[in-house]
């Protein structure tokens, strides 16, 4: 996120993930600002249903006002400086969108509170597009109107609802079979070969070298009888950190902490890889539960489960991206056994994650091919995350 100074902290979830959108926009055409251009083809993306909807109920189709935005856009000047500026125009719809949430009573913007001030200004270049379709840009802030009230008047129920309710909040290590299926759909395709075999990478001499050193401690050794935290240290942890690639880093004993609409998931992941870890923005590319040698300890696949699904929402709220990739690893001794999952519906009461599951690894025999399907996953995050740089 750019420096808004006093406006930084008054963007809802959904109003951050706009200004990220339009922010990535203009980087991908060199602009270096923020314009109202770039807001407009942003809430065509992450509001995609309620653009459609509202550009329908005009009489516009919604692909030539994006093939109109995208000329635009193309055309575009170039700010020169060394921070991305964020024009008065800009500026001012900020304002007015901040405006309309207070007066609804809430205190930050929402993604639709830049939608419905977007074409109040009758000079702004969001207006000059509708007009140039042979649209009024008063028709479209009446149009706007109507789907935003009624998505607001849902937000206010289903926020009743659950405030009448309590929305419960699931920690991780207490996940049962039932209360998972309670808050979220899970496909399971069981053990899926092909997944896993096809992530053949060569290794260098130097990772062979520092796998080999790896599997040397653990050998000769009673791994069954050693404590969680000895194999942790010696066949767990540092496969994943000769697995970082790029600025992806390898963690352990990370607070997870996500909420879906109607429910909230927290607990500790014992070892994550990801990106921008330390910062607010953070994201995952695979979580690792450890099965633990105690008493009452739930199905470590159903923690893992729940793991998965909080890292994928704290992804979504990063990206907005439909559909989020996810891996997770559960290990029992020096035993990996990897998921691979796809989580679909964020919004949603309850969440969709299919998942296919790898046969069991021995770090003691199988090492490099453990780390072959660790370093195809991050290899692959790592170049998303360059990517959106």
């Amino acid at each position: 996120m750019i420096d808004l100074g006093s406006m930084t902290d008054k963007f809802s979830e959904a109003g951050q993930q706009v200004l990220r959108r339009a922010i990535e926009l203009s980087k991908s055409h060199d602009h270096n600002f923020l314009s109202l251009l770039h807001i407009l083809a942003a809430l065509s993306e992450v509001e995609s249903a309620l653009f459609a909807e509202t550009m329908g109920a005009i009489g516009v189709d919604p692909h030539t006002v994006k093939s109109r935005l995208n000329q635009e856009l193309s055309e575009s000047p170039v700010h020169v400086g060394r921070k991305m500026a964020i024009p008065e125009p800009t500026r001012d719809l900020f304002n007015r969108a901040l405006r309309r949430a207070r007066i609804k009573g809430r205190q930050q913007i929402e993604s639709y509170d830049m939608f419905a001030t977007l074409f109040t200004d009758p000079n702004s270049a969001p207006a000059e597009i509708m007009r140039r379709l042979g649209a009024d840009p008063a028709m479209v802030t009446d149009a706007i109107s109507l789907p935003v009230r009624t998505r607001e008047m849902q937000i206010y129920s289903l926020r009743s609802h659950m405030k009448g309710r309590g929305m419960r909040t699931f920690k991780l290590s207490e996940l049962t079979p039932e209360s998972l299926n309670q808050i979220a759909t899970i496909k399971e395709k069981g053990l899926t070969p092909d997944i896993w075999d096809k992530m053949d990478l060569s290794l260098t001499e130097q990772e062979r070298r520092q796998v080999g050193a790896v599997v040397s401690s653990l050998q000769n050794k009673a791994v069954v009888q050693m404590n969680e935290a000895t194999i942790w240290s010696r066949a767990i942890y540092p496969l994943l950190v000769l697995a970082e690639q790029g600025k992806l880093e390898a963690w352990a004993q990370l607070p997870l902490k996500a909420q879906y609409p109607g429910f909230g998931m927290e607990g500790v992941a014992d070892g994550v890889v990801g990106h921008n870890i330390s910062g607010v923005a953070k994201s995952f590319c695979l979580v690792v539960v450890q099965v633990k040698h105690e008493p009452d300890v739930q199905d470590p696949l159903i923690q893992l489960y729940g793991a998965m699904l909080a890292a994928a929402r704290l992804n979504w709220a990063r990206d907005n991206r439909a559909a989020q990739e996810i891996y997770g690893c559960y290990t029992i001794a020096d035993s990996w056994i990897f998921v691979h999952g796809l989580v679909v519906d964020f919004e949603a009461s309850r969440p969709t994650m299919t998942v296919a599951l790898s046969r069991a690894y021995s770090a003691t025999i199988e090492a490099e091919t453990i780390i072959r399907i660790l370093k195809y996953i991050t290899g692959k995050y790592a170049q998303e995350v360059a990517d959106l740089a």
